[in-house]
């Protein structure tokens, strides 16, 4: 028998309950999991344009811009102006440096847990994820 349950709903509960989990294992860094992600993916493309750094995070540009607001209010990064006059460019500052080793340490230690408690069940949840993704984009393969 197939539940009730809207499917939509879960998704969105489970998210926000997993982003709880690993903004909590992340607050002694100063970082939630979004300002962690922004920063880590801005450290692996140093120097990349706001727009670079959107098309890698599979975030709009208008709310990578909100993210990066949040970033340097907490000086942790910066913008700056790139090669191009028209590009501006995102420098992570020796405190989000600092802060982004802090919270790899954190994060590992919040993915360990998730893949403990899920067992083997993370195999199949995260192809699940996948294809739930493509669903909503519209490719119902």
């Amino acid at each position: 028998m197939i539940s009730d349950t809207c499917i939509c709903a879960a998704v969105r509960r489970a998210g926000r309950d997993v982003t709880s989990l690993y903004d909590t294992a992340l607050a002694p860094s100063g970082l939630t999991v979004t300002m962690f992600r922004v920063l880590k993916s801005a450290h692996a493309l140093e120097g990349a344009s706001i727009t670079r750094l959107a098309r890698a995070l599979d975030l709009e540009r208008s709310t990578l811009g909100r993210n990066l607001r949040v970033l340097e209010r907490a000086g942790f990064a910066r913008l700056a102006d790139g090669e191009d006059e028209r590009a501006r460019v995102i420098r992570i500052t020796p405190q989000g440096q600092a802060a982004l080793a802090r919270g790899q340490k954190l994060w590992q230690q919040a993915q360990a847990l998730m893949l403990e408690k899920l067992g083997q069940d993370a195999e199949v949840l995260l192809p699940m994820l996948q294809r739930l993704t493509h669903i909503a984009e519209g490719d119902k393969t």
